[in-house]
């Protein structure tokens, strides 16, 4: 017996065209998925800087450690066969019952072992804390694939003000939580604490918001249907994920500077999350969509391309010339040696803004598994370098972390210039003007202190701020006018009610 077919939006007979339907609900995907974004970074930075005030980098490190194993025992599973079902085009019952059991069985098996293990592997990662924290965050496990299914089926549907609607809600409770317990004296805890009921609140809300029920249609056949997708994608959020270079930096630097890359990495990927949070699930349900259209594709993918670029470089541009004075401003100085690995990590934040852009292509294409070996190939080489730096400080190491991802970038502007049937210097074009922007925007903030020198802290970085904004804002907008002027052609139409 067949099951049910469970199809995408009819976006093709809703509305005719690019113009007037796929773009303009990709328009208000990327407005609601910007507010999703917006939210937990908000509370993200709050957390954040609040608790760096109560904890130690060692107690960043601690958590980290132990949140890093979870995290790629989870990167492990095969919860990205939820994404699977964004990208085919036809979804049967079949396919959501039989991967809600795949992955709520992986759920229970990874969670068991370190739930029973829990002081043999802290034994083996030097620190007994770990022994009492792994359990409680090992509950992740269960509640992150349990709502694999149920986000998928949202971000198919395109229903991207619900998934605005989860996130703000587990975002708020994770907050409240965090703050509570760390001004109630628990300290490192708090961090737990705000992992695991972030986790829960985001896995019923799913549920909730997606007003889908798991049933028993299982089916091999399935399964093998989201297959070569399936594992690819679940390679690929096993590299986005998997935190070895926690691990191994942990074993070999310590705690302490665990906790201050900890601190800067989590810093580059908040800002990270503005711009490929927003456009990293609209982009590939809208390129998905358009698979099979090559002109089209090329077309929406350019204009994704742009904007990721006209915010991700001048955001980590500013934030690279201002760190050292923002953490000697927000912090005390014990967490001045992580400026330098902020300033570093900017570098990877242009590059992700790009690339977020470039995978959904790639897997919208089918392509998932070219995705998979390239994000292979950064995280190995991430390890084997944090292995020979770990112990010649952390400066040492970021430089050689940096310039090893600008050596190995240039294949993934090969790959997403084959899909476009173009050369690589035609689509990185497209940067130029946003480059230019960047650049004129950071001598400007390079020369305020010059200018107006001896200025309070909080004023020079107020003056740099405000010289950086008056110089990008006219001059991308000047720059970008026929750009401009083609978004406003294609969302001139609104969509009917």
């Amino acid at each position: 017996m067949t099951s049910p077919a469970i199809a995408k939006p009819d976006i093709d007979n809703d509305y005719p065209h690019l113009t007037s339907g796929r773009s303009v609900l990709a328009l208000a995907g990327v407005m609601w998925s910007s507010l999703q974004t917006l939210i937990p970074t908000i509370s993200a930075a709050i957390v954040f800087f609040v608790s760096a005030m109560f904890l130690s980098p060692a107690d960043f490190g601690l958590v980290g450690l132990a949140s890093g194993l979870v995290m790629t025992v989870i990167a492990f599973t095969p919860v990205a066969f939820g994404e699977a079902l964004i990208q085919r085009k036809e979804l049967s019952r079949a396919h959501a019952d039989s991967v809600f059991w795949l992955t709520v069985g992986f759920g229970a098996l990874c969670f068991l072992p370190l739930l029973i293990w829990s002081a043999s592997i802290a034994n083996l990662m030097g620190d007994a804390a770990i022994a009492a924290i792994l359990p409680v965050l090992a509950l992740r496990i269960p509640l992150d694939l349990a709502a694999a299914v149920p986000n998928g089926m949202i971000a198919r549907s395109m229903k991207f003000k619900l998934i605005a609607l989860r996130t703000a809600v587990a975002t708020l409770v994770s907050l409240i939580v965090c703050l509570a317990m760390l001004f109630a004296g628990y300290g490192y805890w708090a961090l737990v604490g705000s992992q695991i009921s972030g986790s829960l609140v985001a896995c019923a809300m799913a549920f909730w918001v997606a007003k889908w029920r798991p049933g028993f249609s299982l089916r091999w056949q399935a399964l093998r249907d989201l297959a070569h997708y399936g594992v690819f994608a679940s390679g690929n959020r096993m590299l986005a994920t998997v935190k070895l270079d926690h691990l191994v930096l942990g074993i070999l630097a310590g705690p302490a500077i665990l906790g201050l890359f900890f601190f800067a990495q989590r810093f580059y990927f908040m800002l990270t999350q503005l711009v490929g949070g927003a456009l990293s699930s609209v982009t590939l349900a809208l390129l998905s969509t358009l698979q099979d259209d090559a002109p089209k594709t090329a077309k929406a993918f350019g204009m994704a391309s742009y904007l990721s670029a006209a915010v991700s470089m001048p955001m980590f541009c500013a934030l690279a010339i201002t760190a050292p004075t923002l953490l000697d401003l927000l912090l005390d100085d014990e967490w001045a040696g992580a400026a330098f690995a902020v300033q570093a990590f900017c570098i990877a934040g242009v590059l992700a803004g790009i690339g977020v852009v470039q995978a959904a292509l790639i897997k919208a294409q089918n392509k998932a598994h070219w995705w998979f070996w390239y994000q292979l190939v950064q995280q190995a080489t991430s390890v084997l370098v944090i292995a020979l730096t770990a112990n010649l400080g952390l400066q040492v190491l970021m430089v050689a972390l940096m310039a090893k991802s600008v050596m190995l970038w240039p294949v993934s502007v090969m790959m997403t210039a084959k899909l476009l049937k173009c050369s690589p210097w035609s689509y990185l074009v497209g940067f130029a003007t946003p480059l230019l922007a960047t650049t004129a925007m950071a001598l400007a903030m390079l020369a305020a202190p010059i200018l107006l020198p001896g200025q309070p802290p909080i004023l020079q970085l107020t003056l740099q701020l405000a010289a950086g904004a008056a110089i990008y804002a006219p001059l991308i907008l000047l720059l970008s006018r026929d750009r401009i002027t083609d978004l406003r052609r294609h969302f001139a139409k609104k969509v009917p009610a």
